[in-house]
């Protein structure tokens, strides 16, 4: 009897923090999406979830990583060592469609709740996505941290190494 009791409470448990991560994983995604949509996008399509890390700073000597936060206003050492999910749309009105003439996926970056940065790039028909992707709003490296790309590495090789 106790035995069951005992089982009976640990199922309970296990449930309850399965529900509360669910519903965490959901809020946050409907934040990305109010996000988009408060940014006067109109979404296409929703990818969902494409992603979900730990940032740890060896990630920040990847080209992949280094790319993508070139293009963050925020810097990463305060997301160190905390979970980033990203969230997919398409989006068909965005900056960069009016430049490719085609639609926009946007990847908006979420922690604790706060929309933390993303970014954006054209649709392409080939899987291969050629070039940096774009800041949320469609601006590059120069545009967004004011600086030439040979500064901003500088930069950032001596503060994260290279």
């Amino acid at each position: 009897m106790r035995r069951a009791i005992h089982i009976s409470i640990i199922i309970g448990l296990v449930l309850i923090i399965i529900c509360g991560c669910a519903k965490e994983d959901a809020n946050d995604e409907k934040i990305a999406e109010q996000y988009v949509e408060n940014q006067g996008y109109i979404m296409t399509s929703r990818k969902g979830e494409i992603h979900q890390y730990v940032l740890d700073k060896g990630m920040l000597l990847t080209t992949h990583d280094r790319q993508i936060w070139a293009v963050q206003k925020e810097e990463p050492e305060k997301y160190l060592g905390k979970e980033i999910t990203l969230y997919g749309f398409t989006v068909n009105n965005h900056p960069l469609g009016k430049i490719y003439n085609r639609e926009t996926n946007v990847s908006v970056m979420v922690c604790e709740g706060k929309v933390i940065g993303g970014t954006s790039f054209p649709v392409q028909e080939e899987l291969l996505l050629l070039g940096a992707p774009y800041s949320l709003d469609g601006r590059t490296l120069e545009e967004v941290k004011g600086v030439s790309y040979q500064e901003w590495t500088e930069g950032w090789d001596k503060k994260y190494g290279n």
